[in-house]
């Protein structure tokens, strides 16, 4: 008989179909009418005796090497999904793949090729970040119709952007080094050496440290104020995640100056201070401010932010594991070890053991208890490992995102106006759309 596949003929035996005859084709011989046959093909010329099929000619090859020779060969660069469904329609089952591709078939189909995986993370980030790349253009055209609009503008740019620009560099290394300096200070001021004693017994901060707290504080402050003044929307400045980092770097400061004066004024009131020394405390959160110039640790802020599933599933699994493992210590331990004696107290062993922390500030004595010990150590590591992939691949995701993101402002050039949009390839980002929409629908 006759084949036409999207254009790609052949002749075949109908001795070779009979081989098969529940396939698609080896049906065709058994047809003794055209309605039949034309519930088996897409159409069938009488004259030449030629059944037409609408599929794809690129893959039949395979299906003839099939009916030739009973096995079913799988190349490398093939979409398994598509080869998988074109098999499907021949009426060809998936237990004909030979051994030599079988393994790596069903790998790839269950889960997708960890080669591509890197190509497909590139394109997500690419699509999903361009809803990033259009608010950032959108809050840089605001400032063509604003007073002075190209220079705030501008220094916005340099402010916001770390290597956007020379000025954007020196401030950014500038502004590193004031809150690597204020930490240091900080540490260096709680050693015995640098602390000093006023004439009442009360600690007092060493001088020095003084001066470079102030200075740091009116660095934050001119940085959240200048970065506040240049902002395209005023409203919108505070939502950012970041600006609330800077606000509470320095938030800490003026309240304890303040509850420091109304102490001086109302000595009932010596209670604020002990208030004020906890407030000084939070200066260990400037830290954050260098996620502003890290790449990495904007990048963690997402994954943290978008994989509470994760972190939620980790955090069961531990909690079940602990309660498991901490009632059998007890059970075991309780008569003969008093750092086990309550249910509480085991708790914390099973933590630290489950986490592989392990203090060894309390351990089992007994052999079941070490036993149980073991257990414990070994379920903590798969309880961990197994969401960690996840996380991992989510962490890849955003710094691909951010790398790209960061790449499209500063290569952006304004000028004295808008002139043109980053450059995007839409049918991708419309197809991401698209099948964003079909998985909610899916859902639905």
């Amino acid at each position: 008989i006759s084949i036409n596949v999207g254009g790609f003929k052949k002749k075949m035996r109908s001795n070779t179909l009979l081989r098969f005859p529940e396939t698609r084709l080896g049906k065709l011989l058994s047809c003794h009418s055209k309605e039949s046959i034309l519930e088996l093909c897409d159409d069938y010329d009488d004259a030449k005796n030629e059944f037409y099929f609408d599929r794809n000619p690129e893959l039949f090859p395979y299906v003839l090497h099939f009916y030739n020779t009973g096995k079913l060969h799988v190349m490398g660069e093939l979409c398994v999904f598509s080869f998988s469904q074109e098999i499907e329609y021949w009426g060809i089952n998936e237990f004909f793949i030979d051994s030599c591709c079988s393994y790596s078939y069903h790998g790839r189909k269950m889960e997708p090729d960890q080669e591509k995986w890197e190509e497909q993370s590139d394109q997500e980030s690419t699509t999903s970040s361009f809803d990033e790349i259009l608010a950032f253009y959108n809050d840089a055209s605001k400032f063509d119709k604003q007073p002075f609009g190209n220079i705030r503008r501008q220094l916005w740019l340099a402010l916001d952007n770390p290597g956007y620009s020379v000025l954007s560099r020196i401030f950014s290394v500038l502004s590193i080094v004031v809150v690597l300096g204020s930490i240091v200070t900080m540490c260096l001021n709680s050693l015995p050496d640098f602390q000093i004693v006023d004439s009442n017994g009360n600690p007092e901060e060493d001088p020095r440290f003084e001066i470079v707290e102030h200075f740091g504080i009116a660095w934050f402050t001119f940085e959240l104020v200048a970065r506040f003044a240049v902002a395209p929307d005023f409203l919108k400045f505070f939502k950012h995640a970041l600006n609330l980092i800077d606000l509470m770097s320095i938030l800490p400061f003026y309240i304890t100056l303040i509850v420091n004066l109304v102490v001086e004024s109302s000595p009932t009131l010596a209670n604020l201070g002990r208030v004020a020394q906890v407030l000084r405390l939070m200066r260990i959160f400037r830290i954050l401010k260098l996620a502003r110039h890290s790449t990495g640790l904007r990048s963690l802020g997402a994954t943290l932010k978008y994989s509470y599933r994760e972190v939620g599933l980790l955090l069961l699994y531990l909690s079940v594991g602990i309660s498991i493992f901490s009632v059998v210590a007890y059970t075991i331990e309780k008569e003969d070890n008093e750092g086990l004696a309550t249910i509480p107290a085991c708790w914390w062993w099973a933590t630290v053991s489950m986490t592989t922390v392990g203090y060894g500030d309390v351990v089992p004595g007994s052999t079941a208890g070490k036993l149980t010990a073991s257990a414990c150590i070994l379920a903590g590591i798969l309880v961990v490992v197994l969401p960690i992939t996840l996380i991992f691949n989510k962490f890849s995701h955003f710094y691909r995102r951010q790398k790209q993101l960061e790449s499209a402002m500063r290569s952006c050039d304004f000028g004295d106006g808008m002139k043109e949009v980053p450059s995007v390839n839409l049918r991708d980002y419309y197809a991401y759309k698209v099948k964003s929409l079909m998985a909610s629908l899916t859902n639905m």
